[in-house]
């Protein structure tokens, strides 16, 4: 047994102080944590009243936890743009508690000549349609609780009828009041879009300013009146479009132009990842096809949820989880790869992760995520799909199988960590899985703290160093970054969980603590549905005799090894698993796919 380094208490208190003022401290604290071995229970227990050393030292985690949100918040503030970046091809801008306009993106600049600094008032609509939506923005304001309002407001003139869909921003330590997002129907013309619908469809600039007219809102009569042109010409000119663009009524033209919206999105984040070096293999239609924008829907509860859809819509859905590192966005020749086999990927951002809003810190992060997700299921209509997961996402994987076996056709693990009891797991993991992964279980106090100041070094460092310093012990992990277009997308990803304007702490404290409860009881009601999982060797969140414990525990489960798999297997050894998981999409569409169905594909 490899010798215990003991701990001194006071040494412990004095680190967590040294770690609110300089984050760089939390390696060392680290190490010191691991080497005294109180990752173990047995060690635990020998040290003498490790209970009221847990109770004394959590009022410092408390002090120690405010100087570290200072540090984290100085000089930072609401990133406003990222907040509207999803919206690119609509109105949308935000509001605060004294009605002053604090962000606007393109579309309210242009379509309502509206700037950051302006007062509501001054609006370019109708006094009457300006002060319905101060009154809902009020309305709004004054009530927590309270889920996103929609307003129907109808205007004289082509703009018609504007919806207005009213958000209340989570208060976050760097906003000092609450916020509250407007997004409107208001179509935005993307100056990229004219270029697209001439080299897709061939339309003049005529015919395009026809197509722009009709998707504003116009009808023939308002677009001859506008122009000074004959209504004949002018059905003319929508004849002629119709054809270019193969559609068969006017709603069909104005679907395809909206779907277009991805397409002349910026094909990367403002302050996202570096621009590719070279062009992408598919062409542009690839590249816009991995960087753009996530979706969105409002829960139940107010709540908005992004999601990410990935590969053909008409393709056979699997539904796949991002893990904590949050790698929800594939490379280019991931994306080419499922449209090639008819594979639609569709990854629901968790609660907490990108900009999807935080669940309450009381709540049970299964059940929520289990109703999140089979909300967005019922949002696009699917019954029934695999659900493939990565690392300690197995978990949610699981509780959906064995609450809703009937959703989930077959259940994938990716570098998968069943429930294990013991401590014994933990000793062989690289040194940040092992304290996190260990203090989850047997500290959570300290674990809410750690993980605030690793997501606030995290921010500070960058994402890559970060990464670095978490799997450097993975040569297959490191491999990655080698490649600029697999390391732009893998930084993209990462920035979901730790940037300017996110902040993964509360989330992830909340997973890892259930993750590292008991949950063998989920592993059986589960064992109905097939399951499968391949791991790796070079996994620093596992090791080889961990998946040994896997196979005799759970004697169900088809596991296969890749011998130089680490954590990010999937960005490495796509080619083999994308074919597994559109075969498993494929099974799911048939009826026998019960008697059907296997890991192999």
């Amino acid at each position: 047994m490899t010798q215990k380094t003991p701990i001194d208490p006071d040494a412990i208190v004095d680190q967590l102080y040294d770690i609110a003022l300089d984050t760089d401290s939390l390696l060392p604290f680290m190490e010191a944590w691991n080497a005294a071995g109180l990752d173990a229970q047995d060690v635990r227990q020998t040290v003498e009243h490790i209970d009221q050393f847990d109770t004394a030292y959590q009022a410092h985690l408390t002090r120690a936890e405010t100087f570290l949100r200072r540090d984290a918040t100085r000089g930072a503030g609401p990133d406003f743009a990222a907040m509207l970046s999803r919206f690119h091809g609509l109105a949308a801008f935000i509001v605060d508690a004294t009605r002053s306009v604090a962000a606007t993106n393109d579309g309210a600049r242009h379509g309502f000549s509206l700037e950051a600094g302006q007062d509501l008032s001054t609006l370019d609509l109708p006094a009457e349609a300006v002060a319905r939506l101060r009154d809902g923005i009020d309305a709004v304001l004054a009530s927590p609780q309270q889920g996103d309002k929609l307003l129907k407001i109808t205007l004289s003139g082509a703009t018609g009828t504007l919806l207005f869909q009213l958000h209340r921003l989570a208060v976050a330590s760097d906003l000092a009041a609450p916020h509250v997002l407007v997004v409107t129907t208001h179509f935005h013309w993307q100056d990229g879009l004219g270029q697209t619908l001439e080299e897709v469809f061939g339309l003049t600039p005529a015919e395009q300013g026809i197509v722009r007219a009709l998707v504003e809102g116009q009808n023939a009569k308002t677009i001859s009146a506008n122009r000074g042109t004959s209504e004949g010409t002018v059905r003319g000119q929508i004849k002629t479009v119709l054809a270019k663009m193969s559609a068969r009524s006017q709603s069909e033209v104005i679907r395809l132009v909206l779907s277009l919206r991805d397409f002349t999105a910026p094909k990367t984040p403002k302050d996202g990842p570096p621009a590719l070096s070279t062009a992408p293999t598919g062409g542009t239609w690839l590249q816009a096809e991995v960087w753009k924008p996530f979706k969105t829907v409002t829960l139940p509860d107010g709540r908005r949820m992004d999601y990410h859809d990935m590969g053909p819509v008409t393709g056979a859905p699997i539904l796949y989880t991002h893990m904590g590192y949050c790698m929800a966005r594939w490379a280019e020749p991931m994306i080419k790869l499922c449209f090639q086999l008819g594979l639609r990927v569709i990854v629901p951002i968790r609660a907490g992760y990108g900009q999807s809003d935080n669940m309450d810190p009381k709540g049970d992060v299964l059940a929520s995520t289990r109703d999140d997700t089979l909300f967005l299921l019922r949002y696009l209509g699917i019954a029934r799909l695999p659900y493939v997961t990565q690392g300690g996402d197995f978990l949610f994987g699981i509780d959906m199988a064995a609450h809703h076996p009937e959703v989930v056709s077959e259940l994938g693990g990716i570098c998968a960590r069943p429930s294990l009891s013991g401590d014994r797991h933990y000793s062989t993991m690289g040194k940040w899985h092992r304290f996190f992964l260990s203090t989850g279980k047997h500290a959570p106090h300290l674990l809410k703290f750690t993980v605030k100041a690793a997501v606030t070094m995290c921010k500070r460092i960058g994402v890559t160093e970060m990464f670095i310093h978490m799997n450097k012990g993975s040569k297959s992990d490191m491999s990655l970054l080698e490649d600029p277009h697999i390391h732009a997308v893998m930084i993209y990803n990462a920035e979901l969980a730790a940037s300017k304007s996110t902040d993964i702490s509360q989330a992830f404290t909340m997973e890892v603590m259930a993750s590292e409860k008991p949950w063998d009881d989920l592993m059986e009601r589960a064992k109905d549905t097939p399951t499968w999982l391949i791991n790796g060797a070079d996994d620093p969140s596992t090791d080889l005799a961990a998946v040994a414990e896997y196979k005799e525990l759970y004697p169900w489960l088809e596991i296969d090894v890749i011998p130089d798999g680490g954590q990010m297997m999937m960005f490495k050894h796509y080619d083999t698993i994308i074919p597994r998981l559109a075969a498993a999409a494929k099974r799911a569409q048939t009826p026998l796919d019960h008697a059907a169905r296997g890991a192999g594909g």
